[in-house]
């Protein structure tokens, strides 16, 4: 799936206001927010269908600029955090919404940020933030990043001294 294309009209590329994912994403929200508050019966049956009907249509729209795909993996975060608990009522658009997020963030290079809520004394928690606690790394990678390190130095100082040496050489003549 093409998850970056670009419609064209000419030579002029698609403005960030009409790409269709956006649309989509509205599309979606809209039908998701109808059905949350719908009464139950025939109206929520409805109002589901069309929350899902939106869903796959908002899953099959392709991305047409980067602040789209943005916008796309905010919204799947969005969705997946808010029905992880009716997960298994999507079907399969619960796995292709889950492919498809991390696809995007494999894609743009963002990664999911996992938040940790900080405590007060007073027992009363704070907004969520993000985990700054070092993450344990094993022996082999550490030797791996030393031996990288020891790499660049090493290409460090060759290039200087072969500068000062050329620079040296460069004198005499």
């Amino acid at each position: 799936m093409s998850h970056a294309s670009i419609l064209a009209a000419d030579t002029d590329r698609t403005p960030f206001h009409s790409d269709p994912v956006l649309a989509a994403i509205e599309a979606h929200s809209e039908a998701w927010s109808v059905f949350q508050v719908a009464p139950y019966g025939e109206t929520a049956t409805r109002a589901e269908d069309a929350a899902d009907g939106a869903l796959y249509t908002l899953l099959g729209t392709a991305c047409a600029t980067r602040a789209g795909m943005l916008c796309l993996v905010r919204h799947l975060r969005w969705f997946l955090t808010e029905e992880a608990s009716n997960a298994s009522s999507h079907g399969d658009a619960w796995a292709v919404a889950q492919a498809r997020e991390a696809d995007l963030s494999l894609c743009l290079g963002v990664e999911r940020v996992e938040r940790l809520p900080i405590a007060l004394p007073s027992g009363r928690l704070i907004g969520p933030v993000i985990d700054l606690r070092p993450v344990a790394v094993s022996t082999p990678v550490r030797f791996a990043r030393g031996l990288s390190r020891l790499g660049d130095v090493v290409a460090a100082l060759t290039l200087i001294v072969g500068g000062v040496g050329l620079t040296g050489l460069a004198t005499l003549f």
